[in-house]
């Protein structure tokens, strides 16, 4: 009799347990269907809150570029920084940059237009600017200046280029194509076309995570091969852009007054940026140097990235939005990435 009653406790027992079992198994499921579709309907609303944003920041841009042919600056009303919109339900914070404003990766295997240079400049070229092209030089230089000594820049460019070309010979002996890469303990193989996104950079030779938390600021992955960059936008922490650009003929601390200094309204052209500061007589310093920089900068833009952060009471969600300018009244959107914000 009590081996019976025993065996009834424990079926008892058993029982109650598969119900706790059930019951929670029916909880968590119900929380998992209810937190997914809560994500889904904010992802959603933010999702349109962005949108809304785009159109403003496409209208804002329209305007300012018709107002003003030529060139951009850093009071244009696209250009304020750490905007804040609060609505009822959320909070819209971010602000719009020029991504013409850093040195593009994309052109590190390219040269600048050069077009009508006569055998005679080619020979009294300085011997750095015969022996590699420009970007490659200014992107070797600006690693230099951010802390990698010379062995790591070189082979950091090299290993770049490497990646952007589609052919599988090393651009130099320390430079790195599949073979290098396959023999990694995690192996992979080279893009052979342009960086989707600068990111893409830390998985070069030589690369290093404190390199690279320096350099990113300082650069991008442009949809095009163009060298130039947007020197009415720069900021004063970008100063060794411009160091770079001049292979090292003018110090950090110049650079950064020259962007300090800067017209109130950008330089309204190359030779107007010449004419600061003795720019002129630091370019004279490396013979073809001047040439190669006013190929190189650009006091415009056609790339533009928008950072837009939605805060809910609980939940945020990050957007980034590429925009290009087709023409002073045409600007469109060509890439939207979720969960991006600057590092």
């Amino acid at each position: 009799m009590r081996r019976n009653k025993g065996a009834a406790l424990i079926m008892v027992l058993v029982a109650v347990a598969i119900m706790i079992y059930a019951a929670s198994m029916i909880t968590i499921t119900a929380n998992r269907v209810f937190f997914t579709t809560k994500n889904a309907v904010l992802y959603d609303k933010a999702k349109w809150y962005v949108e809304g944003i785009e159109r403003i920041i496409i209208k804002y841009m329209r305007d300012d570029f018709k107002k003003t042919k030529g060139k951009v600056y850093l009071g244009m009303n696209w250009a304020q920084e750490n905007q804040v919109i609060p609505l009822d339900e959320a909070m819209i914070s971010g602000g719009v940059t020029d991504e013409m404003a850093c040195i593009n990766i994309n052109s590190l295997d390219t040269e600048v237009n050069l077009d009508g240079q006569s055998a005679q400049d080619l020979r009294n070229l300085d011997y750095r600017l015969r022996n590699a092209k420009y970007p490659a030089l200014v992107f070797t230089e600006l690693l230099k200046i951010i802390g990698a000594d010379e062995a790591q820049a070189e082979m950091i460019t090299a290993s770049a280029i490497d990646w952007l070309d589609t052919d599988s010979v090393t651009y130099s002996s320390v430079g790195a194509e599949d073979q290098f890469y396959m023999g990694n303990h995690n192996p992979y193989l080279v893009n052979q076309g342009n960086f989707y996104d600068k990111s893409e950079l830390r998985m070069v030779r030589g690369m290093t995570d404190v390199i690279y938390r320096r350099l990113e600021p300082l650069i991008c992955a442009l949809p095009n091969k163009n060298f130039k960059v947007s020197v009415n936008t720069l900021h004063r922490k970008q100063s060794p852009i411009l160091q770079a650009l001049f292979l090292n003929q003018i110090t950090l601390e110049e650079a950064a007054n020259i962007i300090k200094t800067r017209p109130q309204y950008g330089w309204d052209s190359q030779a107007g940026f010449f004419r600061t500061n003795g720019l002129e007589s630091a370019a004279a310093q490396m013979t073809g140097l001047r040439r190669r920089i006013q190929q190189a900068i650009s006091v415009d833009s056609q790339y533009f990235v928008a950072d837009v952060k939605v805060e809910f009471d609980d939940e945020e969600y990050a957007f980034r939005t590429r925009f290009y300018r087709e023409t002073d009244t045409k600007v469109v959107v060509y890439q939207r990435l979720i969960g991006e914000l600057h590092e």
